[in-house]
């Protein structure tokens, strides 16, 4: 089975909402991802900004 990290990201009034996707092969790597993604930003103050979720394809 296959699953997708969908990412939104918040850049501002100016630029708006921005979705990126990224596809995994199991459940586990797309949460590993997910939560890695989650801890880079939490570091650099921006988890605020970000909406990662993990969905079946």
């Amino acid at each position: 089975m296959t699953y997708v990290l969908v990412v939104i990201s918040w850049l501002g009034v100016a630029n708006g909402a921005v979705i990126s996707t990224q596809e995994f092969s199991s459940a586990e790597r797309c949460e590993a991802a997910r939560t890695a993604l989650m801890e880079y930003a939490k570091a650099r103050s921006s988890d605020e900004t970000l909406r990662p979720l993990c969905v079946q394809k």
